[in-house]
């Protein structure tokens, strides 16, 4: 058989990218809105986190039936289910902006479609990529969910400046909406499962039954490691972005917010190239090191001297660089590591996606109870970026 790559690769890579990048967008588009939500309807803030936790809390219990979907019949019909659930919860939202009770409906409808997407990225791009190859396309992928969550967080607060009017942030909404329901024809006319030939020798492999794969996938100790990784960086990532826009409300916050979810997808894209150069822990370590920094000079500049947002926007963009990178790292190590191969590829990933949406799920509703005021919500994520480099530094891998 001749192994060969295809340019139509790349071409997936971007229809892929524009996909995720049109759910991040939808995700946090809700983001900005939350204390507006709050006073709307009259609820406590750990209330209205469920607006976009709700979202992660659904990828739980998707994972799991989207990885053995995409060892049996192929990572394309997983996204293509969950596009379609996208392009429904957020296409129908604009018209559900006066009830919190419809607004969770179009995020729990939204929220089902998101492990199928998810799951089923680094299978998918495994099969149009070399393994020794695959770290650069995921992080590009990765770096789509990223930019997608800045745009959300900061063109809100730029088309709605005044967001207590309802016909206000309806046309935000309009616009995403129609963003998700565009990237999901896209991807049903142009995607391909996979290409005529395998792009390298593949080991043949005889099909895995799910609890034998999950088994496999563990072999190693690392692959224990990854997931609550994913856990604290996804979950934080939402903590921190509807944090920001508590504290500094309206644009002020939506630059802030913006530019450090922006930074999020520099880091994810950038981090595989570094990768190469210097080795996984070298990065990883660093680049968590230089995130906790970052994120003590912005609780500096808050606490101390109530800083100009100005100021603060070029150090957010740094710490989203430094805080993000290692997520994609870890999920391109989640899929090739011992006991990982075609069999059980997907079986591996939802067990990353599934416990890092745990984190999604969680962290947003419970930092609002168990943190109320702005100190204890920066010490606890600083408790967090510690624990998420101490995980880092018992991985075991070069």
């Amino acid at each position: 058989m001749e192994y060969q790559l295809y340019r139509y690769r790349w071409i997936m890579i971007a229809i892929f990218w524009f996909l995720i990048f049109a759910y991040g967008a939808n995700w946090f588009a809700l983001s900005p809105m939350l204390k507006t939500f709050e006073a709307d309807f009259t609820i406590p803030s750990w209330e209205s986190h469920l607006l976009i936790s709700l979202i992660g809390m659904f990828v739980i219990f998707f994972a799991w039936p989207a990885g053995s979907l995409i060892d049996k019949k192929g990572p394309k019909i997983s996204i293509t289910i969950g596009s379609l659930f996208m392009a429904i919860g957020f296409g129908i939202r604009p018209w559900m902006l006066n009830s919190f009770a419809l607004l969770m409906v179009s995020s729990i409808i939204a929220g089902i479609g998101l492990a199928w997407i998810l799951v089923a990225m680094a299978p998918q791009i495994l099969r149009w990529f070399p393994h020794t190859q695959a770290g650069l396309p995921v992080g590009i992928a990765a770096s789509g969910l990223f930019i997608g969550f800045g745009t959300g967080s900061l063109v809100v607060p730029l088309i709605a400046p005044n967001a207590m009017v309802s016909k206000d942030y309806y046309m935000s909404f309009l616009l995403f909406g129609l963003l998700a329901v565009i990237a999901f024809f896209i991807w049903v006319v142009l995607a391909k499962d996979h290409p005529e030939t395998p792009p390298e020798e593949r080991i043949s492999i005889d099909k895995m039954k799910f609890v034998e794969g999950m088994k496999h996938a563990l072999t190693s100790k690392n692959a224990y490691l990854y997931p609550f990784i994913g856990f604290l960086i996804v979950g934080i990532t939402l903590v921190i972005s509807a944090f920001l826009h508590q504290l500094y409300p309206g644009r002020d916050g939506g630059y802030i917010a913006g530019m450090l979810l922006y930074g999020c997808a520099f880091g994810a894209f950038f981090a595989p190239f570094v990768m190469k150069k210097v080795g996984l822990k070298k990065v990883t370590l660093s680049v968590l090191v230089g995130a906790i920094l970052f994120w003590l000079i912005i609780f500096y500049l808050n606490i101390s001297y109530d800083a100009n947002w100005l100021l603060i926007v070029p150090i957010a963009f740094l710490f989203g660089v430094c805080f993000q990178a290692s997520w994609p790292l870890a999920l391109y190590s989640q899929e090739t590591e011992e006991g990982v191969n075609e069999a059980n590829v997907g079986i591996a990933a939802s067990l990353y996606i599934s416990i890092s949406n745990i984190g999604a799920a969680v962290l947003p509703v419970v930092f609002p109870l168990l943190f109320p005021d702005s100190l204890t919500n920066f010490i606890a994520i600083t408790i967090g970026l510690l624990i998420c480099l101490l995980i880092w530094g018992v991985v075991k891998r070069k």
